[in-house]
């Protein structure tokens, strides 16, 4: 009888053994995340992403030692941790080049924080992440690892009892699978441990939406709940997700390209119109260019609140301007410097009278030689002013619009406008010249363009990026 007892603990215990180990060899870093967190986002495989990545020129400027020399300064650094701690620079390289992820609750996003040019802020963004969020990385040498962030961090650590450390005074690690943890509390460490071995509390199996993000072929991936995402783009709004169930987000490398989709799923129907629009005619001489409907005015009185940020209360009947002229023309484009702060506002098809209608509560006056309007608004003298079909509202006078005109040449002869021409269905779409603006405050010549646009099908609005 206790030799039958002995074989049924023994063939428990070797299913029990069979089963954890199955788990942990089918596992996904996504498994670490609890159901009710709020965000996470994932970077699959950098190191297989590198090489593509690489000729997408706004990244070979901030990787290169011809642009930024951020792989350098990086490699210099590890090169230091070797000298200083004995821990191969390839510990770190490994993980890295592996999935890394992160999860937050309770805490806003902001996606234009993401990319930085400056190692310190990633060392600091580990450092200083809140009690409820947690950074996971793929690796084979955990205790090598823990050792290496301790330089990287410049924190010192301790060993805590069951494979657990601590570095500094707030990062709780430990390890599981192939993952290390780090988190902003001991409790955050304990639920991602826990969760991992227990599907019912895994957001990736709650939500149907990560069978999608497990199993396509991402670089960057993530999901999101409600009211957590910002973008602070210039002239573009935040994203409105009051009406939402959550957003998911993906992104891919190729062809000298890094596009991004941010797909947010709605409660109820909306769907875009097509635009016909003629923002390829306006003079290349900026580095910044938004076209939007006039359908959606309040996203273009947005738009100007974004290049008044801070002003006072005065900016109401700048507002009531630009929405009324907005409501009688059919499409609004917004030019720009972003360095300057330089703006004008574009109405297309509208006229002479539709501005003598809106002008007369602006307070503006008159010059009859220069043929245009002024109107002081703090430290800014903003011109009014009609050329054929189209009203003009911004920083930038008649005289150096018309001097734009005569000898800069068109957007549309830009070769990447092909691609944003192509985009005629939107409720906002973005043109920036990040290769001007990169030249104009560092010196470099680089070639790198940025599309931004959303549109709504059904249940669903799309925000799109493309980074080249």
């Amino acid at each position: 009888m206790h030799r039958f007892e002995n074989t049924i603990r023994m063939f428990c215990f070797l299913f029990a053994t069979f089963i954890f180990v199955t788990v942990l060899a089918d596992s996904d870093i996504f498994d670490l995340v609890h159901k009710d967190y709020d965000f996470v986002i994932r970077i699959s495989k950098g190191g297989s992403w590198y090489s593509e990545i690489q000729k997408v020129p706004f990244f070979s400027f901030v990787l290169n030692r011809k642009g930024l020399g951020f792989e350098d300064s990086f490699l210099r650094i590890l090169e230091d941790m070797r000298y200083k701690t004995g821990v191969a620079p390839s510990v770190v390289q490994e993980a890295i080049s592996n999935d890394v992820l992160f999860a937050s609750k309770g805490i806003a996003i902001d996606f234009s924080n993401v990319i930085s040019f400056d190692l310190n802020y990633y060392f600091d963004f580990i450092k200083t992440i809140t009690s409820n969020s947690f950074i996971a990385f793929q690796t084979k040498s955990p205790a090598q690892l823990i050792k290496a962030l301790s330089f990287l961090l410049s924190v010192k650590y301790k060993v805590l009892p069951n494979n657990q450390y601590v570095l500094g005074d707030s990062l709780y690690c430990g390890s599981i699978g192939k993952y290390l943890v780090v988190a902003g509390s001991k409790q955050a460490l304990e639920l991602a441990l826990k969760t991992f071995l227990t599907p019912d509390m895994q957001m990736s199996k709650s939500t149907k939406v990560f069978d999608r993000l497990k199993t396509g072929t991402f670089f960057i991936s993530g999901y999101s709940k409600p009211d957590v995402i910002k973008f602070t783009f210039p002239g573009v709004s935040q994203l409105d997700m009051s009406d939402s169930e959550y957003i998911i987000f993906y992104s891919s490398v190729s062809i000298g390209n890094m596009a991004i989709t941010f797909e947010q799923k709605n409660r109820k129907e909306s769907s875009t119109k097509k635009v016909s629009e003629s923002i390829g005619n306006i003079p290349m001489a900026w580095n910044y260019y938004l076209s939007i409907p006039s359908t959606n005015s309040e996203e273009i009185v947005n738009t100007l609140k974004q290049w008044f940020q801070g002003s006072s209360a005065d900016l109401s009947r700048l507002l009531e301007f630009v929405s009324t002229l907005s409501k009688v023309s059919s499409n609004v484009y917004t030019v720009g410097r972003i360095e300057t702060n330089d703006f004008l506002f574009i109405f297309d098809n509208t006229t002479l009278k539709d501005l003598e209608n809106s002008i007369s509560r602006l307070g503006a006056r008159y010059d009859s030689q220069k043929q245009e309007w002024t109107v002081l608004f703090q430290t800014n003298k903003l011109s009014i002013y009609a050329i054929s079909n189209r009203i003009y509202f911004g920083t930038i006078d008649r005289a150096k619009y018309e001097q734009y005109e005569r000898t800069r040449g068109k957007l549309k002869d830009l070769p990447l406008y092909f691609d944003f021409s192509k985009i005629n269905v939107y409720d906002f779409k973005l043109f920036l010249d990040f290769g001007d603006i990169i030249k104009t405050t560092t010196g470099f010549n680089i070639s790198s363009k940025m599309l931004f646009w959303k549109y709504n099908s059904g249940y669903f609005s799309y925000y799109k990026i493309l980074i080249s």
